[in-house]
Parts: structure tokens; sequence; C-alpha cells
């Protein structure tokens, strides 16, 4: 859960979830005040009109005309929403009012503490007061209790709306780390691909016109490009090895030949070693043919339903007097595990386990078959020096003879043979130490039921 969270992709999700509920934020607060502002304005411009009918109401008819107005509810002074209080010059004459508000100013309507029903709590409104030429007080006002039921039902709506905001935002983000995650992930997956060998690997179609449609166009040019070289690289190689089988069969007959027409002594040993070197030459040579019609696949299709544990078994029992005479103890324990694949390849690929576990194991070699996910795996565990987890990767390339197999026969082929098997059926190899933390090697084959 950390290193997700930690991912680029959930942090751009954070991001943009957080962009979306601070930008929907700052809207409503902005909406929120300019719509208080309009309130404001208008009941402030209300009071003030109110108060204007009034002084020309006094104007006209002076005192006795404004309480007359007044007192009668005339004009705007009837609307129910405004209270008045005529102070002083006689009686107090109040309109929805209990007792007069204080300290209201003149000029602009200020907010101020007003009760207009008896026994009820004071109650926030809006009011002005004008002093009048014969020493009265009017005052003019309207309540602002409607203001607080705004605020409330505001809150609400923003509440709301923020649920709403979190939801639809983190959905958005979601789905957008995900269309982003869905795509790199396929450009990696080929990227990998392409890194264990199948030039093959192609970016799937979108042709969007975004970055990631280039990006993925470029990924898949720059793999045709080294599925091309590698495989012009391969026809070399395989040429080569070709071409070179005759002159080497040719001079194991030269050292044949001269071999007999010697008699026995030093020149005589040392035909012999030149002859032990001409095989092994040739043998490299044929293995390499090989292993270059494995990787650019130009083997025929040989593939039937055999059993890996029965093929496995057999190959085992082969080995037995080799491993005996080399004094190492090989047991071998197979289950039934049906499979689609070459024979030939997967019992040469199997013998390759072996010999290699003889060559560079210890004393003692475990050989096991058994199913495994969609078809089975094949495990040889030795308990020889092993390979370094460095060198691991390197150990399955062609002609890559680690240090403690120099002084050993051999090519440099083995594991990269059984490398190409395991990919030409679809499946692959795997090298790693013992899981007992003992000195050894595994080597796992997963092959996938075809």
């Amino acid at each position: 859960m950390r290193r997700l969270l930690s991912s680029t992709v959930a942090g751009l999700v954070l991001a943009i979830f957080l962009a979306q509920l601070v930008s929907t934020g700052t809207a409503l607060y902005f909406l929120r005040a300019q719509m208080a502002s309009i309130i404001h304005q208008g009941r402030t411009r209300e009071v003030l009109d109110v108060r204007d009918d009034l002084l020309a109401a006094y104007y006209d008819g002076g005192g006795a005309e404004l309480r007359q107005y007044i007192a009668a509810r005339q004009g705007s002074a009837d609307d129910p929403a405004i209270f008045i209080a005529l102070l002083g010059n006689g009686p107090t004459l109040l309109n929805n009012l209990v007792q007069a508000p204080a300290n209201v100013p003149s000029g602009n309507p200020a907010r101020v503490k007003v009760t207009q029903q008896p026994q009820a709590p004071p109650i926030d409104a809006l009011a002005v007061s004008s002093d009048l030429s014969d020493g009265s007080r009017l005052i003019v006002g309207t309540a602002t209790e409607s203001e607080l039921h705004f605020d409330i039902a505001f809150a609400e709506a923003i509440g709301l709306t923020i649920a709403l905001t979190v939801l639809i935002a983190l959905s958005a983000a979601l789905t957008l780390g995900y269309v982003i995650s869905r795509r790199t992930h396929a450009i990696a997956e080929t990227a990998e691909a392409l890194a264990e060998g199948d030039f093959a690997a192609r970016v799937p179609r979108e042709n969007v016109g975004d970055g990631f449609d280039h990006l993925r166009r470029q990924m898949n040019l720059m793999a045709e490009r080294i599925d091309v070289l590698v495989g012009e690289l391969r026809g070399v190689a395989g040429s080569l090895a070709h071409d070179l089988r005759s002159p080497v069969a040719r001079l194991s007959a030269s050292i044949d030949t001269a071999a007999m027409k010697v008699p026995e002594g030093p020149a005589a040993d040392a035909l012999q070693l030149a002859r032990q070197d001409a095989d092994a030459l040739e043998a490299m040579l044929t293995t390499a043919l090989e292993l270059s019609r494995l990787e650019s696949a130009t083997v025929a299709d040989r593939r039937s339903l055999l059993d890996l544990g029965a093929v496995c078994a057999d190959i085992a029992e082969l080995y037995e007097p080799l491993a005996e005479q080399s004094g190492i103890e090989l047991q071998c324990s197979t289950a039934k595990v049906e499979i689609r694949a070459d024979r030939e390849m997967v019992s040469r690929a199997l013998s390759n386990l072996i010999d290699n576990a003889i060559k560079y194991g210890g004393d003692r070699i475990d050989v096991a078959c058994y199913p495994a996910g969609d078809g089975g795996e094949v495990t040889v565990i030795d308990n020889g020096p092993g390979i370094a987890e460095a060198d691991r990767a390197r150990a399955v390339t062609r002609f890559s003879r680690l240090d403690n197999a120099r002084t050993r026969p051999g090519a440099g082929l083995g594991l990269a043979m059984v490398a190409a098997v395991a990919r030409l059926h679809g499946g692959k190899l795997d090298l790693s130490g013992r899981p007992d933390g003992q000195p050894g090697l595994v080597t796992v084959l997963h092959l996938p039921h075809g």
C-alpha cells in the first residue's frame, strides 16, 4: 500500500483530486460572498427608499403628516418587513417594534439589534436614523433574520455540493489514473518482453493521436528495427556456424588420416588431443546452429501432447550412469504433467540442465517435475557453488562462461539453449539460489500446457 501511495500515478490522482476540491471550494466561497453582498445591497436600498418616502411625507406636511403616514401604514410604511420608530416631539410611535433600537447611526444603514415581538429575544436588523428639523428622530430598518436562514440553506447546499464534488472528482481522478497506468504498463510490458528476447512484442494500437500514441509508434518502430537487426545477426551467426561445419569435418577427417599413419608416441597423442578439440568445435557449431534456428523460429512445429514427467524421468535415467561414475547422487521425482511440446527440444533442454548440474554442481542433484499453473515445471537442484545473483542473467546468454566454468569443457550455450526452448514454447527459465540458504543452484523450467 505504501508503494502504491508513493507511485507517480497515485500522486497525480491525489493532485487532480485536491485541485478539483480546492477550485470547487474557492468558487463556492466567492459565490456565497457575491450573493450575500447582493442581498445586503438590496436591503440597504429598501431601507433607504422607505426612509426617503417618510422624509418626503415630513417635508410635505410636517411632523403631523409623518405621524399620520406611519400610523396609517401608508405607502412603503405598510411593508411588514420594515420597522419604523419616531422618537421625540410627541409620543413615541413604533411600527413593527416593541421598543426603539439604540445607537442607530445616520447616513447609511448599519446592523443593530431590535425586538419586534414581546418576550422574544432581540434579532439582527439593518437600520438608519434621521434627525428631523422639529427635534424628533426617525428610525427606519428591516430585520435580517432571513439572511441567517440563507446562510443555513447555503451551508447545506455547500455540504451537498462538496460531497458530490468529492465523489465526482475522486471518480474522475481514479479513472484518469487508471487510463494512464494502463497505457504506461502496456508500454512497459512491451519493453520488458523486448528485454527478455521477444522481439515480436509490440505496444497495442489505439490511434488516439496523443503523446502516448506517439510514444507507442516510436516504441514499435524501435522494436521493429531491433527485430530486423537481431534477425540479421542471427542469420549471420547461423550461416557462419553452418559454413564452418564442413571445414571442421574435413579437419577431423585429416586428423584421423594422420593418426592412422603415425606410430604411437607423442605425435599420436597430439593428434588425439587435436581430434578431441575438433569434436568439441563441431559440437559447438552444431549447438550454435540449432540455437540460431530456435531463436529465429525457423524450426518445424513438431509439438504434440506428451507427458513431461515421463520425459524428465527418461532423461534422468540416461544420466544416472554418468552421475554415478562422477560420484554424484542423482535423485528424480516426477508426476504426470501433460503439455503440448516438441519432445526433441524438451529432451535437449532437460539434458542440458542435468548435464550442467553434473559438470558444475556438487555431489547431489535433485530433479523433479510437477504440475504448476497452466502447465508444468521441471526443477534441477544441485549443491554446488551455484551462480551469483548478479551473474544469473548473463549465464543464460550465448557463449557466456562464468569464471568457475572456464576450466571445464563447454561452449557456454547450454543454458542459452534451454532458455530458447522455453521461449519457443511460451515458457521461461529461472535461476535462483537454494531456498534453504545452502550453496547450490536451482534451475526451474516453466512450460505452459500449450
